[in-house]
C-alpha cells in the first residue's frame, strides 16, 4: 500500500513539473522590436531656374495710305527724305557793279543824289561826292558837283564841278542837305552846309549856288 501511494504521487510530482513547460510552448512568441525608422535624405537646393529666352518685339508694318487697299499701300514705296536746307553764297546781278563799288577811292566819305534838272528835252539828276583827305593830323575835304544825264539806255556824266573854298574850311563837315528849288529853276541847285568850326563846339552854316555853265556861289548863310 505504501509503495503504491509513493508511486501516485512521483506520478502526480511529475505531472505538475511538466505544466509549465507546456504553459510556456502554449504562450505566444514576443513581438519583434520595430525597426528602426530610416534617416532622412540630405537636404538638395533646387536648382535655378533656367533664364527665359528674349525676343525682340515684331516690327508694325506702317498703316496704309488712306483710299489704298493693303496689296496697293504695300508695293508703295515710302516717300523719300526731303534734304536738309543749305545756305546759299549770296549772288550778284551783274559782277561789274559790284567790281565797281569795291574799286571806290578809300578817301571817298559820302556820295549822294541831291536834286533833279531839266534842260529842254534832257534830264538827269545832280549827285555831289566828298572826300577826307590828307594825314590824320590835318584832314581836309573836297567837294564835287556832278551833272548826271539819265536817258532810258544809259546814264551819261556831262560835267563835274569841285567847290574850291572846301579844302580851307577850318572845321568839320557835319551834314549837308539841298533846298527846295524855286518855282521855274529846273538848272540850278542850292546846299546847305553844317560846319563846326574847330574853335568852338556850335556848328555854323554855309550855303552853295550852283548853275550850270555859270560862275557859283559859296560862304556863310545870310539868313
Amino acid at each position: 500500500m505504501t509503495n503504491r501511494t509513493a508511486l501516485f504521487a512521483g506520478i502526480a510530482a511529475a505531472a505538475l513539473s511538466l505544466q509549465p513547460s507546456a504553459a510556456w510552448s502554449q504562450t505566444e512568441a514576443p513581438v519583434a522590436a520595430p525597426a528602426a525608422p530610416a534617416a532622412p535624405a540630405p537636404y538638395t537646393p533646387p536648382s535655378a531656374p533656367a533664364p527665359a529666352e528674349t525676343t525682340a518685339p515684331a516690327e508694325t508694318p506702317p498703316e496704309p495710305a488712306p483710299g489704298l487697299a493693303p496689296a496697293d499701300a504695300a508695293a508703295t514705296p515710302a516717300a523719300p527724305a526731303a534734304p536738309a536746307a543749305t545756305a546759299s553764297a549770296p549772288t550778284t546781278t551783274d559782277d561789274g557793279v559790284l567790281a565797281a563799288v569795291q574799286a571806290l577811292p578809300l578817301p571817298i566819305e559820302d556820295v549822294q543824289i541831291v536834286g533833279p534838272w531839266t534842260d529842254g528835252d534832257k534830264s538827269g539828276v545832280w549827285r555831289t561826292v566828298m572826300l577826307q583827305v590828307g594825314p590824320p593830323e590835318k584832314e581836309s575835304y573836297r567837294f564835287f558837283i556832278q551833272q548826271l544825264e539819265k536817258s532810258a539806255a544809259t546814264t551819261n556824266v556831262l560835267s563835274t564841278t569841285e567847290i574850291k573854298e572846301i579844302p580851307g574850311i577850318n572845321g568839320a563837315i557835319v551834314g549837308y542837305r539841298a533846298d527846295e528849288p524855286t518855282e521855274g529853276d529846273t538848272t540850278g541847285l542850292t546846299l546847305f552846309f553844317d560846319i563846326v568850326p574847330s574853335d568852338g563846339e556850335i556848328s555854323e552854316t554855309y550855303e552853295l549856288h550852283y548853275f550850270k555853265d555859270q560862275p557859283y556861289t559859296f560862304g556863310p548863310a545870310t539868313n
